[in-house]
């Protein structure tokens, strides 16, 4: 221990002089734990949705591959749910990704972040820690778990209304099941405030916000609701041991935002902590929270961890005065290692989770605390880019997907082309560019985020490109930025696709359907339908005639509990077509149907109907009412077939809305799930609330889907 503090005085004393532009954090805060390594503070940064080959497979010397350049921004999200991670890996083969994910961006689309990745630390071997979406991979950079949660529902942690689920997967087993977003687990912050260290986390996005998600956490002073907060702190003097950086908005490199905003907001960020005393002192890890649909060519590595996995690579930039300068990281690493790294600088026990797994790197590779020159600050120059067009998505437009719906068709599809116009003016020129070829866009419907223009029309077969003119009374603006958008693609025949159900118990038959059709009569060569990464043969079912459409249909009895994943491939023997399809069907232990609430006076009878594959008795049966919670009681039936519940209680006039919450004890179910619930009836009225689980969902070929029943 002494031989420790006389190090670390020594390398106090050797930062007083002033290195290399380095300035001294003052003595704030004197409460707090001191590491023994150089390193007071660390920042981690989680940005949204691209992998490193997405990013960084050009970079030199890393391990990556060379693809065609994507457009900055997208035309719109691609699916990257947990059912659509497994089918991409496919076992590590890496063969079931999406054709809009081959593609990766360049050192002129990224110039920040490669400014970063060239004069600090880079990693190509480092994973998302679970294959799937957003909050699971949150949890595991506080928690070094997922707390078995296994995708990125709506919901506000232990804020949630009751029938807010999480779908979920037992580690080490694979047991698919539904839980409340609220958990009872230890975090890194836990051991911080143990140890007299400070944290802080900032985020303004509900649905992956650790700490909301933590029973004792939820509700913290440290979960700080304002994004700008960070900058502000640092330049107080405020700033904590760990801060966790989680940007929302326009910020947060999600598709389909353009790549210059997120750059921006991690630039501001970095460059307030260089430009302030603390840099002396500080660790800054850059990382990417999930695959976001694109690809990458190496396999997650299945043998290292728990029986979860881990999810394909994304980009680690780490940023110190401490950094090894131009180093790539080879060390196997996932958002863990960042709880690891932590832990050992400040002499911290382990969670007992995957911080104690031996094989995760704790990043100690990319420093180099005894380097006699410690590298200076590295300001950057915000990127300039006008925000005068937007790509659509349904978070600024409702019901509007992206800027092309659907990304491939056939001859006869009328293709739709959209995009957000933020000014308030009339723009002289409002053009969409397909093929080099300018046609003059519509206005349409105004929103917060602006003018809604769209254009649409049929193509004719092949491929075909596409990006967006106007000009803002200063100039003219192109959308992309870069290279125009690859799409849409439209195929020599049509697919029209469709799954019978969208939530079913086990055990249930499953049809997967597609319509074929050929205007020139063209019989299928290629009839199959991808379940998971698995192929199957579609059978004809009916029809003969090819011009008019034929049926083709593949079912099937054993689907597992879980939410899964399919796509279809076509060919009419000139050209073969993937239609990505969408996360379905929920197979679920337990299913709600036939709910329906009667009045009589003031007195309300709900009611519904709780089956249960393997006929256990439900230990949660619930219905709440204005958010106040009535148990129910079994009436009649059996549980594996159909056990029908009610309740009635007096309520004053005016009742407003309910829902059903039913847990086997192992899984829960809700009828409906959040955010939407059943209105109430009025007096002497009746309500039914459809079976969900009879109602076909179908896709357009984007992805998107709608009720077709």
């Amino acid at each position: 221990m002494r031989a420790i503090k006389r190090w670390a005085v020594a390398l106090f004393v050797l930062v007083m002089v002033g290195v290399a532009g380095l300035r001294v954090v003052p003595a704030l805060n004197s409460a707090r734990a001191a590491a023994p390594s150089p390193i007071q503070h660390v920042v981690i940064i989680m940005m949204e949705n691209h992998t490193f080959d997405n990013f960084f497979g050009s970079f030199p010397h890393a391990n990556g591959v060379v693809l065609p350049q994507d457009p900055n921004p997208v035309p719109s999200d691609y699916n990257h749910g947990a059912s659509a991670t497994a089918a991409a890996i496919d076992g590590g083969k890496m063969d079931e990704f999406a054709t809009h994910g081959f593609y990766q961006y360049k050192q002129s689309d990224i110039p920040n972040y490669w400014s970063y990745a060239q004069h600090f630390g880079l990693s190509d071997n480092f994973f998302t820690s679970y294959a799937t979406s957003s909050t699971p991979n949150h949890l595991a950079m506080m928690a070094a778990q997922n707390v078995n949660t296994y995708d990125t529902p709506q919901q506000q942690g232990c804020k949630s209304s009751p029938n807010a689920l999480m779908p979920s997967r037992e580690n080490g087993v694979s047991n698919d099941f539904w839980s409340y977003p609220c958990y009872n687990v230890q975090t890194l912050p836990d051991l911080l405030t143990g140890a007299g260290l400070t944290w802080k986390y900032y985020s303004e996005v509900p649905i992956w916000d650790d700490p909301m998600m933590i029973n004792g956490l939820s509700g913290s002073a440290n979960d700080v609701h304002n994004i700008s907060q960070f900058t502000k702190d640092v330049q107080a003097n405020n700033m904590a041991n760990v801060s966790w950086i989680i940007p929302t908005g326009n910020n947060t490199d999600h598709p389909p935002l353009a790549l210059q905003g997120g750059q921006n907001f991690v630039t501001q960020q970095i460059n307030a902590v260089m430009n302030s005393p603390y840099w002396s002192s500080t660790a800054i890890f850059l990382t990417w929270d999930d695959w976001g649909g694109f690809y990458d060519h190496v396999p997650p590595p299945s043998n290292l961890v728990d029986g979860m996995g881990l999810g394909p690579r994304v980009p680690l930039i780490t940023i110190s005065p401490y950094s090894k300068a131009h180093y790539i990281s080879h060390q196997f690493g996932e958002f863990s290692s960042f709880v690891k790294y932590i832990e050992q600088n400040w002499h911290l026990p382990n969670l007992g989770q995957r911080d104690a797994n031996p094989n995760i790197s704790n990043l100690r590779d990319f420093f180099n605390y005894k380097r006699t020159v410690p590298l200076p600050p590295l300001i950057l120059n915000q990127l300039s880019f006008s925000q005068t067009l937007l790509m659509p998505s349904p978070l600024r437009i409702p019901n509007v997907a992206g800027a092309i719906t659907p990304q491939q068709g056939s001859p006869s599809t009328v293709i739709t082309f959209s995009v957000i116009y933020t000014r308030t003016d009339v723009p002289a020129i409002h053009n969409v560019i397909i093929d080099g070829t300018a046609y003059p866009m519509t206005a349409g419907a105004k929103f917060s985020s602006g003018t809604l223009y769209q254009y649409k029309s049929k193509l004719p077969v092949g491929s075909h490109t596409t990006s967006f003119n106007f000009s803002d009374g200063t100039g003219m603006i192109t959308l992309p930025y870069n290279v125009p958008i690859p799409a849409p693609t439209i195929n020599p025949f049509q697919l029209l696709t469709s799954v019978t159900s969208s939530v079913a118990l086990p055990g249930t038959p499953i049809t997967y359907r597609a319509k074929y059709s050929s205007p020139v009569g063209n019989a299928p060569t290629l009839t199959e339908v991808d379940i998971d990464g698995v192929p199957y043969t579609m059978q004809q079912t009916s029809g003969t005639n090819f011009k008019q459409g034929v049926l083709y249909t593949y079912t099937t009895s054993s689907l597992s509990i879980g939410v899964h994943y399919f796509r279809m491939r076509f060919s009419d023997g000139t050209a073969t077509a993937i239609y990505e399809g969408f996360p379905a069907p929920s197979i679920t232990p337990i299913s709600l149907t036939q709910s329906s609430a009667t009045s009589a006076s003031t007195a309300f009878t709900f009611q519904t109907t709780y089956t249960e594959t393997f006929g256990t008795a439900p230990t949660e049966a619930m219905v709440y009412v204005d958010k106040v919670a009535y148990p129910m009681t079994l009436s009649s039936g059996s549980y594996n077939t159909g056990a029908v519940f009610n309740t009635t209680v007096t309520l004053p006039t005016g009742c407003k809305s309910f829902y059903f919450v039913y847990s086997d004890g192992a899984s829960q179910w809700t009828d409906p799930l959040a955010s939407k619930s059943y209105t109430c009836p009025a007096i002497g009225a009746s309500f039914h609330a459809p079976n969900s689980s009879t109602n076909a969902i179908q896709s357009d070929n984007s992805g998107d889907t709608y009720d077709a029943s």
